[in-house]
C-alpha cells in the first residue's frame, strides 16, 4: 500500500516542473546525505498528445537517502513537483472546497509517494523542510487532511502507515 503527502505551495516564477524540482533538489544537495535519484520526468504523452505547458508543468524523481557505500538506506520514494494553477485546480478544490485553509491560488503542488517496506522517513522530512524554505507551503493527507502538520512528530519516524 502506498502513502502519500500532497504539498499545496506558492511559488509564483517556476514556469516549469523542472525548475521547481531543480530548485528543490539543489537545496537538499546543500546539506544532508548525499541522494540517490533518477529522473522520470514529465509524465508519458498518451496518444494524440503533444507536448505542450501542461506536460512541462510536471517533473517527477525517484529518490532515496544514499548510505556511505552509496547503496539506498531505505526503499525508495517519488518526488512529483506539478507548477501553474491551471494544471493543479483539481487537486486544489478536492482538498480544500470551500478554502478554509487558503489554498486557493497555489501555483504549486508537490507529491512524496511511499511504498514499500522501509519508507525513506529522512528523506520525507527532508522534502518537507526544503519546501518549507523554499516557498510557503501547506502539507495534505488523506488522513488528517491539512492537520497532518499540527499532528506529525518530529523527526518523522514512520508514524504513518506506509
Amino acid at each position: 500500500m502506498a502513502y502519500q503527502v500532497t504539498f499545496f505551495g506558492k511559488a509564483t516564477g517556476q514556469e516549469t516542473g523542472a525548475a521547481a524540482m531543480d530548485h528543490v533538489l539543489d537545496a537538499m544537495l546543500e546539506s544532508g546525505p548525499p541522494l540517490l535519484g533518477e529522473s522520470l520526468g514529465p509524465p508519458p504523452l498518451q496518444l494524440g498528445e503533444w507536448s505542450g505547458p501542461e506536460t512541462e508543468a510536471v517533473q517527477s524523481f525517484k529518490l532515496a537517502t544514499a548510505t556511505e557505500d552509496m547503496k539506498p538506506a531505505a526503499d525508495y520514494l517519488l518526488l512529483e513537483i506539478h507548477v501553474g494553477m491551471r494544471s493543479i485546480a483539481e487537486t486544489v478544490i478536492a482538498a480544500d472546497p470551500d478554502n478554509d485553509h487558503g489554498v486557493w491560488g497555489s501555483d504549486l503542488l508537490a507529491l512524496v509517494t511511499l511504498s514499500g517496506d522501509r519508507p525513506d522517513w529522512p528523506l520525507v522530512q527532508r522534502i518537507w523542510k526544503t519546501l518549507e524554505d523554499l516557498w510557503r507551503i501547506m502539507p495534505w493527507d488523506e488522513m488528517s487532511g491539512f492537520d497532518i502538520a499540527a499532528e506529525t512528530p518530529w523527526p518523522l519516524q514512520g508514524n504513518t502507515q506506509a
